[in-house]
């Protein structure tokens, strides 16, 4: 049986190792040595996510080779020469996992290595981020995550845009989009790029906001507000949403309330240095809703704890006993996993909330209380909850 493993005659088996060796660079690598089956195996899971390892960014040059004559062309004028020469494989279309901070920052070192003549440095930096981009777009190749930061040299233009167009395959596997909402990337590309998402994305499980900012100028981000929402609304199951704030937000232009449409399939919401807004009443109606992470918020948002959720977690909140025993007495009973964590080791009225712990949360199994003081008598209490 080892031979006809190593032979390749359980060709599933072998993909299935190999997947679960997606991190580990040096190994998958090492595989691609073995034999040319085991080449063909390990390169697509190499190449599946290759700007996230911590390797020499010379790899970009192998991509180069796939750029039609036009393109060659272009980074020759901008003083980038390197032989294109034809390689074993079609890399690009393997590309699975594009986080755009660490593609520019990838582009950025790779010039710092290849490129001297400072006076194309900028410009040559958006023609490899845009031409590669597009290469992504064209190769066939199927994203399940995708990043959205720092992408002040992306561009989006018509080529591209229609490139999107004709290639839906590009998004619509797509299980997990992260974006920054304070962004260096154009607005108007912003919103473009999310819109083509929100028509081909239907399958994203988890949605990470971060940097959120309630003070835009509503003339120049209505567009970026109105695309967020298309993309909440027409997932087939949305599972997670995290919305992370910068300065406090309170308003949310109506993208909190757009989970409305995820009530029947979301089950965990991370909110983050955000005030409390009525828009947050509507995760009430999400039934599935099970694990709710509060971090760095006012004590208003404790208001949203239902009677579903199986696992809470308040970090870095005004941790008031009263309003937290209210709580516990509400939905304890289901409350499996429970989290508080303070930096200013303060909590108010200990006692209140230890004796809520033991009369509304009989089924507790994790208990994880960090950073807040309690008297020598409340924590022998702690010691007997369960």
């Amino acid at each position: 049986m080892p031979s006809k493993i190593l032979m390749g005659y359980i060709p599933e088996l072998m993909e299935n190792i190999l997947n679960n060796l997606n991190n580990e660079f040096r190994s998958l690598y090492s595989c691609a040595l073995v034999n040319r089956y085991w080449c063909k195996i390990s390169i697509p899971i190499l190449w599946q996510d290759p700007f996230s390892f911590q390797r020499n960014p010379l790899f970009i040059s192998k991509y180069f080779s796939s750029f039609d004559e036009d393109e060659k062309i272009i980074l020759k004028e901008y003083g980038i020469n390197v032989e294109f020469s034809k390689t074993l494989f079609e890399y690009a279309k393997f590309l699975k996992v594009l986080n755009l901070a660490r593609l520019e920052s990838k582009v950025v070192a790779w010039i710092n290595l290849k490129l001297f003549n400072s006076l194309y440095y900028n410009a040559s930096i958006y023609r490899i981020i845009n031409l590669l981009f597009k290469l992504f777009i064209e190769s066939g190749a199927v994203l399940h995550r995708l990043g959205l930061y720092s992408s002040r040299f992306l561009e989006l233009k018509p080529e591209i845009v229609y490139s999107l167009g004709q290639n839906e395959q590009f998004f619509s596997q797509l299980q997990y989009l992260s974006l920054d909402v304070i962004t260096d990337f154009n607005i108007q590309n912003l919103a473009t790029l999310l819109s083509v998402l929100a028509k081909n994305a239907t399958k994203i499980s988890a949605l990470e906001l971060e940097e959120f900012y309630s003070g835009y100028a509503p003339r120049f981000f209505n567009a970026l507000f109105h695309a967020i929402i298309n993309i909440i609304k027409s997932q087939e199951q949305l599972r997670m949403f995290s919305i992370i704030g910068e300065e406090f937000p309170r308003e949310f232009h109506g993208i909190i309330s757009a989970l409305e449409s995820q009530k029947n399939s979301l089950q965990e919401v991370i909110i983050e240095r955000c005030d409390y807004s009525a828009e947050f009443e509507v995760l009430k109606s999400c039934k599935n809703l099970g694990t709710l992470r509060i971090r760095y918020c006012d004590t208003e948002l404790m208001k949203l704890l239902d009677y579903n959720i199986v696992t809470l977690e308040v970090a870095d909140c005004p941790l008031d006993a009263q309003i937290i025993a209210l709580n516990l007495e509400k939905f304890g009973i289901v409350l499996q996993r429970l989290k508080f964590e303070s930096v200013d080791d303060e909590i108010w009225e200990e006692s209140l909330l230890l004796e809520a712990l033991k009369s509304f949360c009989p089924n507790i199994t994790h208990l994880d209380i960090t950073n807040i003081g309690f008297s020598t008598q409340n924590v022998e209490s702690i010691g007997m909850l369960g």
